[in-house]
């Protein structure tokens, strides 16, 4: 596990917040698109559909 180095400034270095951040992202996942049959229909498409 990293830790970060922090300056009298409350900063960390350029390199290592870009190294943090490339780590960062390598766990990003988006979450997947949905179809437009899985999706919620509107709350007026509701009343619309009585």
């Amino acid at each position: 596990m990293n830790t970060l180095t922090l300056t009298t400034t409350g900063k960390i270095p350029a390199q290592e917040a870009l190294k943090l951040l490339d780590q960062a992202w390598t766990y990003y996942v988006p979450e997947p698109k949905r179809l437009p049959e899985q999706r919620e229909p509107e709350l007026f498409e509701y009343a619309n559909a009585a």
